[in-house]
């Protein structure tokens, strides 16, 4: 099952974030996000380790950009929560694919999905909360809060799987 979505992650991911700058009416980014798209797919088809998190990144900081653009986040925010999916996805595949013949990967990807799903969750609840209260951060403020956002879920996940351990 994460065979799958860790490729149809990214392509929602970029084809989210290319819609909304084609609709701004910037056309050469969003030409530009979909040749990265297509690179990030190939880059996980050829098991390149580099391009998830640059592809996280790329999409957050896109996101990002288009939301100080344009305060609608219709497109942006769920592209962010796509990215997020891919690149933990790829993580986990790649970890998933030194997992010994005896593991049961299915019961695995059966708990990595469970816990997902309570991370998505609660990331669209909690962006939805903020959206409620119209607060407009500025551009310098967001890109903060993407690196701690991406550090604090490094952290948890650093801490769940030592604890699993």
């Amino acid at each position: 099952m994460t065979r799958f979505l860790r490729f149809i992650c990214p392509i929602l991911s970029v084809g989210l974030l290319a819609t909304g700058y084609f609709l701004l009416g910037l056309v050469w980014p969003a030409v530009g996000l979909l040749a990265f798209g297509i690179l990030w797919i190939v880059g996980l088809a050829l098991h390149w380790d580099w391009i998830p998190p640059l592809g996280l990144f790329a999409a957050f900081g896109a996101a990002a950009l288009g939301l100080f653009l344009d305060p609608s986040p219709v497109f942006f925010i769920p592209a962010a929560l796509c990215a997020l999916l891919a690149w933990d996805l790829a993580g986990f595949h790649r970890r998933l694919r030194l997992a010994s013949p005896d593991d049961d990967t299915a019961a695995l990807e059966k708990h990595h999905l469970s816990r997902l799903v309570i991370v998505v969750l609660a990331g669209g609840g909690l962006s939805a909360f903020a959206l409620t209260f119209h607060m407009r951060p500025s551009f310098g403020w967001v890109v903060i809060l993407m690196f701690f956002t991406v550090w604090g879920i490094g952290r948890m996940v650093n801490w769940l799987l030592s604890r699993e351990g």
